[in-house]
């Protein structure tokens, strides 16, 4: 059961990681004066994702070199390399694609930056309003014009972009106001999850991961992640924190387990692992927890021996270059 719920809602934390994100750059940006330099803003999002991501692209490259049938001819790896490879099917890893739409997110947000704090609201607001307006009215009128678009069009008003919007709008509801019923964010969150696999088993029977599914996943999982991180920041702010070390722990690797899972899913199958622990063990999916342990134990040591020196080299860098300036996140 528990892989099959696996397969049903891992995927899913893409939608969290959205949301989360625009939670962030909404909290980490709050205390910036009006004339900070978004140059600043701009150089620690943009190292924060190619330090984190360039040393799993050259793992990748080691890892097809010893497996070339792990990748396909059409791989694209000067795209792969620089995030500019629009189709997931030619990224070296295949995830990549959601650091494509990070990319997109730090730019909107770059340039938002250069307005006052309500008129940058004001603005988040309206294109929040626009973007969900535009796709129900494809989904009420049987409008297919944004589907039949260049990749470009779809990217710009994806909508995915509603995640890390309402992410931000998070960051400003909390500004100004509490959430009340903690419980009842939690029972809703979860609600949707299990109306999620209602859905996919039951009325598509498929999964929401298809593109052509994009706007109702990001309804049920993107406002799930909402009510269950926005119960989290309620949580924390009441003073209840579960498992703090754990959290920090996990917390400071997340960038790595997610970008290292593909390589070690790739790697079990091609060692053969999968096909062994399914013959020879009583537990079939025991390599499932194989997976996790060995993503989780890498993630963490690449964290604190790659990821976060290399981030305080950007750190240093970017002091010689802009100045020292009040943190950003």
């Amino acid at each position: 059961w528990f892989f099959n719920l696996f397969n049903q809602l891992g995927y899913g934390g893409v939608d969290f990681f959205f949301v989360i994100s625009g939670y962030i750059m909404w909290v980490t940006t709050e205390t910036l004066p009006n004339h900070q330099p978004v140059s600043t803003f701009a150089y620690k999002r943009l190292t924060r994702i190619y330090l984190g991501y360039w040393p799993y692209f050259l793992l990748g490259l080691l890892i097809i070199a010893v497996y070339p049938h792990l990748t396909s001819d059409n791989t694209n790896l000067w795209g792969s390399f620089w995030l500019t490879e629009p189709h997931t099917n030619q990224l070296l890893i295949p995830v990549a694609w959601t650091l494509q739409f990070e990319l997109y997110f730090y730019a909107w947000f770059t340039v938002l930056l250069l307005l006052p704090r309500h008129t940058m609201l004001a603005v988040i607001k309206t294109l929040f309003v626009g973007l969900l307006a535009l796709h129900l009215y494809q989904v009420l009128a049987g409008a297919h014009s944004l589907d039949l678009a260049p990749w470009l069009s779809r990217f710009v008003a994806s909508p995915f972009c509603l995640e890390f919007l309402s992410g931000s709008l998070m960051g400003a509801f909390f500004q100004q106001y509490r959430l009340k019923w903690l419980s009842l964010a939690v029972a809703l969150g979860v609600g949707l999850l299990v109306l999620i696999v209602f859905i996919q088993q039951q009325v598509i029977q498929s999964s929401l991961i298809h593109g052509q599914y994009d706007f109702v996943r990001v309804l049920l999982f993107g406002t799930s992640a909402w009510l269950l991180l926005a119960a989290v920041v309620e949580a924390e702010l009441r003073g209840r924190v579960l498992m703090q070390r754990l959290s920090l722990l996990l917390g400071g690797a997340s960038y790595s387990i997610y970008l290292s899972h593909t390589l070690v899913i790739a790697l079990v199958y091609a060692m053969g692992w999968q096909l062994w622990l399914s013959e020879n063990s009583d537990f079939p999916v025991l390599w499932l927890w194989l997976i996790i342990t060995f993503t989780v134990i890498y993630s963490v040591l690449h964290y604190h021996w790659i990821e976060r020196p290399l981030m305080q080299v950007a750190h240093r860098l970017r002091i010689k270059l802009f100045g020292q300036s009040p943190k950003t996140g």
